[in-house]
């Protein structure tokens, strides 16, 4: 017996995918095989060409006629694109895992069949019998090869093990070649019969004569497969009389999709998929929500945040069938302008895997989620809803978001708590909490938990209007730290000196400070930063309360995911795009215009920054640059 594609105990696993069947209780919706390709595509109306070679090339064993007929009457190819997205995930056995191993299986064996069988110039492998049976059941658990025999034409029988209800326990199917040009043709006991294994005219219309042969050439064994593919079936070698339940199996693996059985399991896997929809929302006394807010070159202003849990059992794991952890969870990030009409919406995935030693890693620390988002100028709200799709749990934090204007003459960020671990390095600089091409791990801000004897380590961002840094070399502010206890004139006082020429030309400047805690007693404090420009008397401020806690009362220690880098290689320009929507909704018209003509120089094609450059152009009264930018948008599609 020789092995194909894996050993032995892996395509056992393959085979029908039992072990996600046993997961769902239910057999695993493999390939199917109804009609040929061509005989579909005559029928197909028109469709797009990718849709088209999906539908007929990748899943034409997988798609219920139902479905197939659902898909061709769809209208546009955003219908089109849901009912793919759905397609999959009806057939995920774990519905919020990070990848979907039923659809990443079933590549794998459109992959092996179009590289073994077939033509391999011409990727046809999936069309052939052999493809077909593979791509529905996986790599068989053996396989006997009789390419050359005395008497025979070429075979290779295939032995299944099944878990999955819809076929028998153990089953055999076999491939024949009629010419050795020709492509191995599946076997049907009763449709073809022992005499078409035979070479030659010895034993046309002769069973008993070509069952006789077979079984000289290759064994009894292969005699008993020609007359029946179920091991244990009854047969008669000296009268033999193909098997009519062989011909059934047949049948039932070339039409799999369409089994009742697996109709209703899709069905079923619906009914699941539509549970997803019953959430349980949580208010904020379960998390936390750190923002800052950071200026960089050429108007560039961020938003950064780190949500996070207040405990490690908030976090929600699950397991697969294989072993593996993973977490999935969904993050809307909502920015509202001063009119409280919403600005853009933010949605990322957050999935993966953890091994099992990251598992034992992070299982007793609390979990948080960084993020970055495009901003301007301006006032906002920010609402952020963290959704656990395993668990139906909604979190949600909100906060008001104040930005000053870039030609403000001095103005500081809000204050942020560091970690002590060492920072990453950032190049690209598009990472939450990431400055001048280091990323930085966040603790939190307002009543974070410091342990005593840890640096209370502090960073905020100065900020003064865009000019000639060196031009105010020597020139200086006065940054004052402050921590104390409310109702006790105990305080700590520690003083900076920033020199104005260290700013850059934007007029931003990040510093750090960090503030021993040792002779700090435990217990809650307020730390009020302000920093006083000595030439004018200006001065601002911030302030935040935090706890210092004793090294028993250590909190958990923290582990974070980023939803997204500031800018997707996916959608270059969109960054630039929403802080001009940001700048629009403050009536900053001259800002919305640079922001969204940067974006059209970024991508040229990007409608939606054109419509809304011509809506700026208007507001401001240029009527012309509007009417010539609307002539040349109509036409563009977007890419």
């Amino acid at each position: 017996m020789k092995k194909i594609g894996q050993s032995r105990e892996s395509s056992l696993l393959l085979t029908g995918l039992p072990w996600l069947a046993k997961r769902w209780r239910f057999v695993v919706l493999m390939a199917v095989f109804s009609l040929p390709q061509a005989a579909w595509s005559a029928k197909d109306p028109a469709v797009p060409a990718k849709y088209a070679h999906w539908l007929n090339q990748e899943v034409n064993y997988l798609i219920t006629n139902d479905e197939r007929s659902l898909f061709l009457h769809l209208a546009s190819d955003d219908a089109r694109d849901r009912f793919i997205e759905t397609f999959w995930a009806v057939r995920n056995p774990s519905l919020n895992a990070p990848t979907n191993v039923f659809k990443e299986e079933h590549y794998r064996r459109l992959e092996y069949a179009n590289q073994n069988y077939g033509s391999l110039s011409l990727g046809d492998g999936e069309g052939t019998d052999r493809g077909m049976t593979y791509v529905t059941l996986g790599a068989p658990a053996q396989i006997q090869s009789y390419p050359e025999s005395k008497s025979l034409r070429p075979l290779q029988i295939w032995f299944y093990e099944n878990t999955s209800g819809a076929l028998p326990v153990h089953f055999y199917v076999m491939f024949y070649k009629q010419s050795p040009i020709e492509d191995y043709k599946i076997y049907s006991p009763t449709g073809d019969r022992p005499q078409k294994l035979v070479n030659g005219t010895s034993a046309v219309n002769d069973d008993a004569r070509a069952t006789k042969m077979i079984d000289a050439d290759l064994g009894v064994e292969v005699a008993h497969v020609a007359l029946s593919l179920i091991p244990g079936e009854p047969v008669d070698l000296k009268s033999p009389a193909p098997s009519m339940q062989s011909d059934i199996l047949i049948s039932n693996i070339q039409n799999y999709r369409n089994l009742p059985v697996n109709k209703d399991l899709l069905k079923l896997r619906r009914g699941e998929l539509q549970s997803v929809s019953h959430r349980v929302i949580l208010g904020e006394q379960f998390t936390d929500l750190t923002t800052f807010v950071s200026r960089g070159s050429a108007s560039d202003v961020s938003l950064h945040y780190l949500f996070k849990f207040r405990e490690p059992r908030d976090l929600g794991l699950a397991q697969q069938t294989d072993g593996r952890y993973y977490y999935s969870f969904s993050m809307e990030a909502h920015l509202k302008g001063p009119d409280g009409k919403e600005i853009y919406k933010d949605v990322r995935k957050i999935a993966d895997y953890l091994t099992e030693k990251r598992y034992q890693e992070i299982r007793e620390m609390t979990f948080g989620v960084e993020g970055r988002l495009p901003i301007a100028p301006g006032k906002y709200e920010l609402q952020l809803s963290l959704t656990n799709s395993i668990s139906k749990q909604v979190f949600q934090q909100s906060r008001a978001i104040v930005v000053p204007a870039f030609d403000h003459p001095l103005a500081m960020s809000p204050v942020f708590f560091a970690s002590m671990q060492p920072p990453e390095r950032d190049p690209a600089g598009d990472l939450p909490f990431s400055f001048s091409g280091v990323k930085l791990s966040p603790l939190g801000s307002d009543n974070a938990v410091i342990v005593q004897g840890s640096p209370l380590r502090i960073l905020f961002q100065l900020w003064e209007a865009p000019g000639t840094p060196d031009a105010l070399r020597g020139q200086s502010l006065i940054v004052n730290y402050m921590i104390g206890q409310l109702g006790t004139q105990d305080k700590k006082e520690e003083e900076q000196t920033v020199d104005r020429g260290d700013f850059d030309r934007s007029g931003n400047l990040l510093l750090g400070k960090d503030i021993r805690t040792e002779v700090i007693q435990p217990g809650n404090y307020r730390l009020v930063l302000k920093v006083t420009n000595p030439a004018d008397h200006s001065t601002v401020y911030q302030s935040l309360n935090f706890e210092i806690a004793t090294p028993s009362a250590r909190p958990a220690a923290l582990w974070t995911v980023t939803a997204a880098p500031l800018h997707s290689p996916d959608d270059a320009g969109n960054d630039v795009y929403r802080a001009g929507l940001c700048s629009l909704a403050n009536q900053h018209l001259g800002e919305a215009a640079g922001y969204f003509e940067k974006a059209l120089a970024v991508r040229s094609t990007n409608v939606a920054a054109s419509k809304a450059l011509a809506e700026t152009y208007r507001k401001q009264g240029n009527l012309r640059a509007a009417e010539e930018l609307e002539k040349k948008t109509q036409g563009v599609a977007q890419p």
